[in-house]
């Protein structure tokens, strides 16, 4: 993580408020580390305000489709990070989750990929929540639908990889990521479809487990669907154009850090953008070496 906070110090207002918040995330080795000690810190504010029967962190942050259309345009954001103070399962299983398979996730993709991903994966979670229940009284929090981005980009990235889950705590059961991610979209879909249990909030859940799916596709990894494909070319004809790099610049900027991430993590980690780097890389060696 220590590679996104150890930039040089930024200057003026904005720099004044980063700044701090970039020392004290120093402390921590992983975005994974840091998310799950942001969510019990707020989790204890929430605790102390429930014992001083103050409500005001929920009522300002938690996501409310009646306060969105007023104006509190930061709760798809600030949602993710608070849990049911009355009920520290909440909290608990999401953070055991986070802790379990987000590391490897970050591991593999890179800490800036994975900060992506979890806040993708939220403020997706809220968008879909949105869009079926904006004229509704209810509100939304918990990071269900971040962690459930990062459970479904462990499944995208690693299918076949056996997982051993604890059913009710007690019973071991042995299954394939792949089908531990059908499980649980299982899940959300199948009390959607029969109208139960309303008090979980199942849309927010698929829409970060979609973007779980769609990010990691997106970053390259796997057998891309074609439409993704279109839409990726779509999106880099849009892009300005790069400045045109000298071969020496491009071996430096563009090949050595992936050079880097096959020492680091071995050639299976390479996207399918990346593979094509070195391919051209290849190709330019020989051409300089004629």
């Amino acid at each position: 993580m220590r590679d996104i906070w150890s930039r040089r110090r930024a200057y003026g207002p904005l720099g004044q408020l980063i700044n701090p918040f970039r020392e004290w995330a120093r402390r921590f080795d992983s975005v994974t580390e840091l998310l799950i000690w942001l969510n019990i810190g707020v989790f204890i504010l929430q605790l102390a305000g429930r014992l001083f029967h103050y409500s005001a962190i929920e009522n300002l942050f938690a996501l409310s489709a009646e306060q969105v259309r007023r104006g509190f345009i930061w709760q798809p954001f600030t949602y993710m990070f608070l849990h049911d103070p009355g009920n520290i399962f909440h909290i608990l299983i999401n953070m055991f989750v986070l802790w379990f398979f987000g590391r490897e996730v970050e591991y593999f993709i890179g800490t800036r990929p994975f900060t992506r991903l979890y806040l993708f994966g939220g403020l997706a979670g809220a968008a879909l929540w949105l869009v079926f229940n904006f004229h509704s009284q209810g509100s939304v929090l918990g990071a269900s639908a971040a962690v459930l981005a990062c459970v479904i980009a462990f499944a995208t990235l690693f299918p076949d990889r056996e997982i051993t889950l604890l059913v009710f705590f007690i019973l071991p059961v042995t299954l394939k990521a792949k089908y531990m991610a059908l499980i649980a979209i299982a899940f959300d879909i199948v009390p959607l479809l029969s109208g139960a249990d309303g008090s979980v909030a199942h849309l927010a859940h698929l829409g970060g487990m979609l973007v779980g799916y769609l990010y990691i596709k997106q970053l390259g990894y796997g057998t891309t669907p074609r439409w993704l494909l279109a839409l990726q070319r779509a999106g880099t004809a849009l892009k300005p154009k790069r400045r045109d790099l000298s071969p020496d610049d491009y071996m430096r900027e563009v090949v050595d850090p992936i050079l880097d991430k096959i020492s680091r993590e071995g050639m299976q980690s390479l996207t399918r953008s990346e593979q094509q780097i070195l391919e051209s890389a290849r190709e330019l060696i020989k051409k300089k070496g004629r």
